[in-house]
């Protein structure tokens, strides 16, 4: 969490990871469609009103809140003059320690869209915030780099970064703080596999 955040921040973004938790122990043991919104409040231990203080509907609380990288971190990011790819992923691993990831939230998310994979793209769609700002940053700081460029790349770490946590929610060993080294090495990797076919297309 952002350093500048108040302590009434972080009660609610508390309050909304409890409300997202109960929403998934429920979908996972119920089933999506059978969940309501009183069903989750009373889970969560709630009134149906403060429920929707934090959430529109049950299909957002699936999700939860959208990541969305500090205003402390995007302005150091900004005023760096490092390789981009080391500086994007500092970034991201400053944030990730400001995130309190929980294990049991993304193994139950694991297990729901293994039951229902009709759900992949709600989690997928929940992206995108992070995928915008990532954008926004690489134009940023690399102003060659063209727009629908700067997309693909931060869509492909932002997707680097979901796997590497999830691999990070399987493992019983993995620290946290491995989680964004976890994810460069995959973007790297796959900037090795596109360099060595353009190499042996030469």
């Amino acid at each position: 969490m952002p350093a500048r955040s108040t302590l009434r921040d972080r009660r609610r973004q508390q309050t909304a990871r409890e409300i997202q938790s109960a929403m998934l122990r429920l979908a996972v043991r119920d089933g999506y469609e059978a969940v309501t919104t009183e069903m989750i409040a009373t889970e969560a231990g709630i009134s149906p009103r403060t429920f929707f203080n934090y959430y529109p509907n049950k299909e957002a609380a699936l999700v939860g809140k959208s990541p969305e990288i500090g205003p402390d971190i995007t302005e150091s990011f900004r005023q760096g003059t490092g390789p981009l790819i080391k500086a994007l992923f500092e970034a991201l691993d400053r944030h990730l320690r400001d995130s309190y990831l929980n294990r049991d939230t993304v193994r139950m998310i694991d297990t729901l869209l293994e039951r229902s994979p009709e759900l992949v793209p709600q989690f997928y769609a929940s992206l995108q915030t992070l995928t915008a700002q990532l954008a926004e940053l690489i134009g940023q700081r690399q102003r060659a780099i063209g727009h629908h460029d700067a997309e693909l790349l931060a869509d492909m770490i932002t997707h680097a970064l979901a796997n590497a946590i999830r691999s990070w929610a399987q493992s019983e060993t993995m620290p946290e703080t491995d989680i964004a080294s976890h994810a460069r090495i995959q973007v790297e990797r796959i900037g090795a596999i596109i360099s060595d076919h353009q190499n042996e297309n030469a």
